[in-house]
């Protein structure tokens, strides 16, 4: 339990220093910026214990000048049916004493995420010998480090390099989503999303893995809201940088993500890109420092979908197949078409627009690939699907606050 100790503890805190801020949102947010600070602080050389202090300082002194204003930030701010609570807790709580229990299984996990975890708690560099595959051969040695660095933070102030360390920060990514969302789109939305099963027990990307997904998904929530919200554009190109170092289709989101914005206020928006850009120069600088191994090139076979567009279709039938399946996402997905659909008549396009972009550009990278495409559909469209999540909820919060 030390793990989930440090968890609760640590990211909350440096999720604060931009301000004392609900607890859900604190957790994400310093989720991303421990991991993003050490990566930035990596590629320019700053010692791992150095740039965790940096950050939890500025979260001691953004909680203590937000007290100072006497700002609030509850929880409570969204009236939600007590119903619709037990709910949305109640799968949280089975969930944490299976996570209590029961060791890591999934296989992109453990093979690349947590190794990866381990390599940077033991060198403490994010360019070591590991990397250089002088340790043993790095499997997808160029995806960006972020949620592993901070698995790496837990096991180093645990002094344990063990896999049920670092369990309830993926649980924890989970529950703090659900009550941002609780927030944002109501408690009902909340209650349906801890109950979808991709989200909740699936073996591929759900809350008992170690799958960059949920994180993903979180960061494109929080991004999304502030984008509909559009006052806090610092904070939205937070999100995006912590996007694009999360995994690699993370800064294809992120791209979308600032396109869409760029709609809504142009000026905003390049304060957005600073963060953004610093996270994209780090994350290019990195990878020229360190050999590729076994990772797919979807950007440089993009020219090809000239030549692959046979297999635009059945990318678009795989993943509206695997979108309406009743045992993996029930009727979600055909409730938020219909909800998106009636937004976008309604002229509010921009859940439509972050949806229908994200959902292009993976049957782009679908039609492009080397692999057989039906096994690379079944094998991943239900992890892509979780992305955008949370505009679909918003869409569907939206058309039933509407009628």
């Amino acid at each position: 339990m030390t793990g989930a100790l440090i968890a609760l503890l640590l990211f909350p805190l440096a999720g604060c220093a931009f301000g004392r801020r609900p607890f859900s949102e604190a957790f994400l947010l310093g989720v991303g910026l421990v991991g993003a600070a050490l990566f930035v602080g990596g590629v320019i050389g700053a010692p791992f214990p150095l740039t965790l202090a940096v950050v939890l300082i500025a979260g001691v002194v953004g909680i203590s000048q937000s007290l100072s204003r006497r700002e609030r930030g509850a929880e409570g701010g969204v009236r939600g049916h007590a119903f619709a609570t037990a709910l949305t807790i109640a799968p949280l709580f089975v969930l944490t004493f299976i996570a209590a229990i029961t060791p890591l299984t999934d296989f992109d996990g453990r093979a690349f995420w947590l190794l990866k975890a381990k390599a940077l708690a033991h060198e403490r560099t994010i360019d070591g010998p590991f990397f250089h595959n002088e340790v043993v051969f790095s499997p997808r040695n160029q995806y960006p480090l972020l949620i592993p660095l901070d698995a790496a933070t837990i096991m180093s102030l645990a002094r344990d390099s063990d896999d049920h360390q670092v369990r309830f920060l993926y649980l924890g990514i989970f529950a703090a989503l659900a009550f941002h969302l609780r927030r944002r789109v109501g408690a009902w939305c909340a209650a349906l999303f801890v109950w979808l099963p991709q989200f909740a027990i699936s073996d591929a990307a759900g809350a008992l893995t170690a799958y960059n997904d949920l994180a993903i998904a979180a960061f494109v929530a929080c991004a999304f809201f502030e984008l509909m919200d559009g006052e806090r554009p610092l904070l939205f190109g937070l999100w995006l940088s912590f996007l694009a170092l999360t995994k690699s289709e993370g800064l294809p989101l992120a791209i979308i993500l600032a396109v869409i914005g760029a709609f809504t206020s142009r000026r905003r928006l390049v304060i957005a890109l600073a963060p953004l850009a610093i996270a994209v120069v780090a994350l290019v600088a990195w990878r020229s420092g360190i050999p590729p191994t076994d990772e797919e090139q979807f950007l440089s076979r993009l020219p090809l979908l000239p030549q692959h567009l046979d297999r635009l279709l059945p990318a678009i039938g795989g993943l509206l197949r695997h979108a309406i399946a009743p045992n993996v996402w029930g009727f979600f997905w055909i409730a938020a078409i219909v909800a998106l659909t009636l937004l976008a008549v309604r002229r509010e396009w921009r859940p439509a627009a972050v949806v229908v972009s994200v959902a292009a550009m993976y049957v782009a990278a679908y039609a492009v690939s080397v692999w057989i495409l039906d096994d690379l559909i079944d094998a991943s469209v239900d992890r892509l699907l979780m992305h955008v999540a949370a505009p679909a909820l918003f869409a569907i919060s939206a058309s039933v606050r509407n009628r």
